[in-house]
């Protein structure tokens, strides 16, 4: 049981990590070619911040976008197309094909709902590191509480067919 605990924990931050660096260096790359202000400086928040699943990215944007104001109004413009276009890339080509099995829902086991339940209640308990924590938390808490209640089921012989689709009520 341990074992997949530790398992899910780690491949849950190495995946996002993983995600996160290819995040990072896509952006500084684009911000050198458009020759976007405190490249460096973006970047490492960007890819930083893109370890909170769903909020992360815009959290990432909004400080990258109040650095560039400051330094450049004009290219602020430029610079959320920019974060909106990388996150499009990431969501929907650089996470299913690259990443694969060390997906959010893949590796935790979690529906969207509940990730971003934990995300909201680890945030509001303990800030920024309860968000990203507060995923992989909540998905061994989820898989212990799996465990129990399958034990329980088992000690009593009861056996729970998996409900697919509303025919089958």
């Amino acid at each position: 049981i341990c074992k997949n605990c530790a398992s899910i924990f780690i491949n849950y931050i190495i995946g996002k990590s993983f995600d996160s660096i290819i995040v990072m260096i896509i952006c500084f790359i684009i911000m050198l070619i458009l020759k976007l202000p405190y490249a460096v400086l973006i970047s490492v928040i960007v890819g930083i911040t893109n370890m909170i699943p769903y909020f992360g990215p815009y959290i990432g944007g909004v400080i990258g976008g109040v650095i560039i104001v400051i330094a450049s109004p004009i290219k602020l413009i430029i610079f959320v197309i920019m974060i909106v276009c990388i996150q499009q890339v990431d969501g929907l080509l650089i996470g299913p094909r690259i990443i694969g099995p060390r997906l959010i829902g893949s590796t935790t086991g979690l529906k969207p709902v509940w990730v971003v339940f934990s995300i909201t209640v680890g945030g509001a308990l303990f800030g920024v590191i309860g968000m990203f924590l507060g995923v992989p938390v909540f998905a061994v808490l989820s898989y212990l509480l799996n465990i129990t209640v399958q034990h329980f089921l088992d000690k009593r012989k009861v056996t729970v067919q998996p409900y697919d689709s509303p025919d089958d009520l």
